[in-house]
């Protein structure tokens, strides 16, 4: 089967910038705004991958420690090359097997914000837990609990990636939370549920969130079948951000409904990817109350493969299926029209050079009909097994009136060292 693009930051970037998003007295690509994010990859909540044989690792002192250390910056060439990131982060962490059947792993983050940090004004410092689980094989069940992250459908942060919150727009990773699954496999079938005790919810500085104390619930049945797989998906959700109620200038984060089926089919070199997502009770502005409305979410998406090049070209539509034409959407500096259906593309690429120790990746997003188009550019250098480092930078052109215009003439450059262990 075609190698598949691996791109969690223009995934999460795409998922963020067609979400439901609130801007009011914050707005998401404030560089200190939702920065706590982890940085792990996002991993398929079926757990097809073997967990459970013992990690094989190179001969060195402590080879049970993996520890890491990044170093971070971020610049605006639009203002001066003002400094708006400065950090320092370690990571901490273990893996291997508990018991004959059992596979476990714990990773902490330490990050230190330096005076520079647009963060260091509320924040010097933070340790957070970016990963915690155990996961435990019966026969023909899984069972994980613990923190963690749950990727559902064919596109990260795609109309079915919805269960974990993803961060800000210079820093798009997604939050672990606290999760039970349970999964069932079959020679090509698989049957999972999910758990959420206590969903993340990202709020909005100085507005007051009414009511945080729900659950979710979801489930998933998967069949693969020869140069392809379906899946069909029904969820008890909350939403990951909350939204402003206009009428009383209050967050609500209401439960809603989801029902959803994903595919994919293999063609030699592409890869054919398909999302859909009915999602019922979305709360939403209208210009004299506050109301429950259902859309259909889809995103489709070709993957192509040459060598060690790699292309992306997708489309993403959110159609509202009861809609009214004083739907609003909250923004800044003032509040703009819903449309009834909003399209956004997204095309990438990206290859390896100089013996795969270099990589580079480019990406152009078009928001919402157009309102918006971003441009990514990045660089990597794998310069040893243990130092990696990578450059890259972000500029956005918005249209003026539009939910978006705040973004216009957005510029972010950022560098980063790691050192692995």
């Amino acid at each position: 089967m075609v190698k598949l693009i691996s791109n969690p930051i223009v995934y999460s970037i795409f998922s963020m910038i067609f979400s439901q998003f609130v801007l009011a007295e914050d707005s998401f690509f404030d560089d200190e705004v939702l920065f706590e994010n982890s940085d792990q990859q996002l991993v398929e909540w079926s757990d097809e991958s073997d967990l459970f044989g013992d990690e094989i690792k190179s001969a060195r002192p402590f080879a049970w420690l993996n520890l890491g250390i990044t170093q971070k910056w971020g610049f605006n060439p639009a203002s001066d090359w003002n400094t708006t990131k400065e950090r320092t982060e370690l990571t901490v962490g273990t893996s291997g097997s508990v018991s004959d059947s059992g596979y476990g792993e714990v990773e902490l983050k330490a990050t230190k914000y330096w005076p520079s940090d647009s963060y260091h004004s509320t924040l010097a410092s933070d340790v957070e837990v970016e990963r915690a689980f155990l996961q435990f094989s019966f026969g023909d069940w899984s069972t994980k609990l613990g923190r963690y992250t749950i990727g559902w459908g064919e596109l990260e942060g795609g109309a079915l990636d919805v269960i974990n919150p993803v961060g800000s727009l210079t820093d798009p990773t997604q939050s672990s939370q606290w999760l039970m699954t349970a999964t069932r496999y079959w020679s090509n079938r698989d049957l999972s549920i999910f758990y959420n005790p206590n969903p993340i919810i990202q709020k909005t500085v100085g507005i007051a969130l009414t009511d945080d104390s729900h659950r979710e619930l979801g489930v998933r049945y998967g069949i693969n079948q020869e140069g392809g797989d379906m899946a069909v998906y029904g969820a008890y959700l909350i939403p990951n951000n909350a939204v402003t109620n206009i009428s009383n200038s209050a967050g609500y984060a209401g439960p809603y409904q989801l029902l959803g089926f994903s595919m994919n089919r293999a063609y030699d070199n592409y890869l054919l990817r398909f999302d859909l997502a009915y999602k019922h009770n979305l709360e939403h502005n209208r210009l004299s109350q506050f109301v429950e409305a259902d859309r259909l979410d889809l995103d489709v998406a070709l993957d192509i493969q040459q060598d060690d090049r790699q292309w992306l070209f997708s489309i993403n539509s959110k159609y509202w299926l009861d809609y009214y034409s004083d739907y609003i959407s909250v923004a800044l500096p003032a509040n703009v029209t819903t449309r009834r259906n909003s399209l956004s593309y997204l095309a990438s690429v990206s290859d390896t050079f100089s013996d795969e120790d270099w990589s580079w990746n480019l990406s152009n997003i078009i928001a919402d009909n157009g309102d918006m188009s971003l441009l990514t550019i990045g660089l990597d250098w794998d310069i040893s097994d243990q130092w990696k480092a990578s450059i890259n930078a972000l500029h956005a052109v918005a249209e003026l009136d539009r939910a978006f215009s705040l973004l216009d003439g957005y510029e972010r450059l950022q560098m980063e060292v790691q050192y692995q262990y």
